[in-house]
């Protein structure tokens, strides 16, 4: 298996997709509340985000043989995980400078997401063999994490919006790779969920934000959008082209956000 991707695999391969779809939902977010919160909080997100997918995956390989690891983005950790482990620390530095540049309640607001990050990936790892509920739990960490470092609370309307778009983005991605994580014996929700429920998820899901006009309703409605034309396509998309697009439906939502 060729642990190498191609170029537009890349920033899905390496997690730094993640990192600017938070970014980009975060810059939303200020622009709609007109919030300038700094700089270093729009970093300090990005790297937090990155490290915490990085070290979920080197965690993932490390104790698994090559041959049971099907996607590109586990093989090629466990070929470079070495190096990767290295670029991993130096960002964690570079992550902990930059929180010096943090107001205190960032900074306060920025802990917290770190514990919750940490515990998340230990459980993850010590019961995922078993079952875990990941989905649920990326999801609501990814949401916080979006809005943790505002100075004003998100509305109840956007968190509960976009923690479920997250959620959907997991259970789509789930679904299209059971068969990648019955290899490497992880069990969580999208094994239990039914890939029928998923498409007409999203289509309610964009419905009810337009309907609500919850805050960023454009761009939220734009993702669930793409996301259920995807999960309906499903069967004509090899799984490795699959993920990095439902991953860029949340990223072409944001940058819709940032245009109207």
């Amino acid at each position: 298996m060729n642990p190498y991707p191609k170029t537009w695999q890349c920033p899905n391969v390496l997690a730094l997709d993640a990192a600017l779809i938070a970014a980009l939902w975060l810059i939303a977010l200020e622009r709609v509340h007109d919030l300038d919160i700094g700089w270093a909080a729009h970093a300090v997100l990005g790297l937090s985000v990155w490290l915490t997918y990085v070290a979920d995956r080197l965690y993932d390989v490390k104790s698994r043989d090559a041959p049971a690891l099907l996607s590109i983005r586990h093989r090629f950790s466990k070929r470079y995980a070495s190096q990767l482990w290295r670029v991993w620390f130096v960002a964690l530095g570079a992550d902990l400078l930059l929180a010096t540049q943090l107001t205190r309640m960032q900074l306060k607001h920025g802990a917290l997401l770190l514990a919750i990050c940490l515990i998340y990936t230990l459980l993850n790892q010590k019961l995922s063999r078993r079952f875990f509920p990941k989905e649920i739990c990326v999801a609501l960490i990814y949401a916080g994490g979006v809005a943790i470092f505002l100075p004003t609370p998100v509305s109840a309307g956007f968190f509960e919006a976009f923690a479920f778009l997250c959620l959907l983005n997991c259970l789509i991605i789930g679904a299209k790779e059971k068969h990648v994580d019955s290899k490497m014996r992880v069990h969580s929700i999208a094994t239990l969920v039914a890939e029928r429920w998923l498409s007409p998820l999203a289509w309610i899901g964009a419905g009810l934000v337009i309907l609500s006009g919850v805050d960023l309703w454009q761009g939220l409605a734009l993702s669930f959008a793409l996301l259920g034309l995807l999960q309906h396509w499903r069967q004509r998309i090899d799984i490795e082209t699959f993920r990095v697009l439902v991953d860029t439906a949340l990223l072409v939502g944001g940058a819709v956000c940032l245009l109207v």
